[in-house]
């Protein structure tokens, strides 16, 4: 015998199995069955279908029926009856990752935000200083809720925090020197490290970082927390502190920055939280039906734009131009077309400015000019097939100023929801 319940209500739940594995029989590899094969098949399966519906329900005749349906299928049933469980669960894995990848590729992809040139629409990785008071509870809520990894860096030696500098070769200023990439550099899942350095009592105090993490906040934060008071961008704060600060030359030659701030072997030199980016939806099927809009946040590809060497990335910004669009920055403020930009709440913010909000105004110019870059110095033309990006944060966003446009064949979407971390910031995309 076939079925095993004792209950009509499990006879018939069985005999439902066995007539969708008959289907599913059937449609694999139906097209094989000759005429008598097909006539014993149908016949089988007619006869269990009726005996299913029967009330009352006769048992016996109901497996005996089963019996017969049961035995077709182990003869023309081939692999794909009897069910076995390994194949089945591999073929619901398929299934999956073919509906998973034509849902990204054609409708919707998550995107990680990778750095803070669209801050504070989106983030990307940031940074709290921590008190030392947090509980484990907290922590792991922090870790849960907020994406947040925790950093103590205790110090080897006692004395005075030196941090080291570099001095740019175009302008001879002194900067932040920055770090060096692991050597064990970054895999699928994780992208690797870059090692910043600090001086104490003469021992160098390595401070690892997740790659594309800039601890420079950290070091104003703590060591410079008066400049807080600023409200300015964070690289007007480090020019005053260069400015009024003290430098010292470490025994290498390199300069560095004398903080003040003294710590003893053991202490906590540096103790932070970095706070992960934000995992953005983007919505892939929009731009296949309407045209990019001035002040959509676009997700674009990057392998096909020279100024970024043509690295395969994916960047996200702010559409700021459409091809024939006239750009320009004047006093901060974004022209489009000779009047201010309006067509997205992070413009009109950064053209006000409302710095109590982190919108600190526009910059013409994004890092070193190249042969690539185009400049807002002056009125500038978005040529054809292409599309001008700016960064909301635009004192510290690399974006067409520095690189040039984005083609047109490379946009791939516009952002349509925060999805993590669950910050004030969840829900639609601005």
């Amino acid at each position: 015998m076939f079925f095993s319940g004792k209950s009509d209500k499990d006879l018939r739940k069985q005999a439902e199995n066995l007539l969708a594995s008959a289907e599913k029989v059937l449609r694999y590899r139906g097209d094989l069955f000759d005429e008598a094969e097909r006539e014993r098949f149908d016949a089988a399966v007619a006869d269990l279908r009726s005996a299913a519906k029967e009330t009352p329900l006769d048992a016996e005749a109901l497996k005996a029926r089963a019996d017969v349906l049961n035995a077709v299928l182990q003869e023309l049933g081939g692999t794909i009856f009897p069910q076995k469980k390994i194949p089945e669960w591999v073929e619901l894995i398929v299934v999956a990752a073919i509906l998973a990848g034509g849902i990204r590729a054609f409708f919707i992809q998550p995107f990680k935000i990778p750095t803070n040139s669209m801050f504070p629409t989106y983030n990307g990785m940031t940074t709290e200083i921590c008190n030392g008071e947090e509980s484990v509870l907290s922590r792991w809520a922090e870790r849960i809720f907020r994406s947040a990894s925790f950093y103590e860096i205790k110090s080897p030696a006692s004395g005075e925090v030196l941090i080291p500098l570099r001095r740019d070769a175009g302008t001879r200023a002194l900067t932040l020197l920055p770090p060096e990439k692991e050597m064990t550099a970054g895999s699928v899942i994780s992208p690797g490290k870059d090692i910043y350095r600090l001086y104490v009592g003469g021992n160098a105090v390595p401070v690892p970082v997740p790659r594309d993490f800039s601890l420079n906040s950290v070091l104003l934060k703590t060591f410079f927390p008066e400049t807080e008071k600023e409200n300015t961008p964070e690289t007007f704060r480090w020019r005053n502190v260069f400015k009024n600060g003290q430098i010292t030359i470490l025994p290498d030659g390199t300069p560095a920055l004398r903080t003040g701030k003294t710590v003893r072997a053991g202490e906590n030199l540096l103790n932070f939280k970095v706070l992960g980016g934000d995992m953005v939806l983007v919505n892939r099927a929009k731009y296949h039906f309407f045209e990019p809009e001035r002040g959509d946040p676009f997700v674009f590809r990057t392998h096909r734009i020279p100024g970024l060497n043509n690295v395969e990335l994916y960047y996200i910004k702010r559409l700021a131009g459409v091809p024939g669009d006239v750009l320009r920055v004047d006093n901060g403020k974004l022209l489009l077309n000779g009047v201010p930009a309006d067509s997205a709440e992070a413009f009109v913010k950064n053209n006000t400015p409302l710095s109590a909000e982190n919108y600190y105004g526009y910059f013409p110019t994004s890092g070193a000019p190249s042969i690539h870059s185009w400049q807002l110095t002056r009125d500038f033309r978005v040529p054809e097939g292409f599309f001008y990006a700016l960064g909301d944060n635009s004192s510290n966003s690399y974006d067409s100023r520095g690189w040039g446009g984005v083609p047109a064949e490379d946009v791939v979407g516009s952002a349509l929801f925060i999805l993590y971390p669950f910050s004030s910031r969840w829900g639609l995309a601005e």
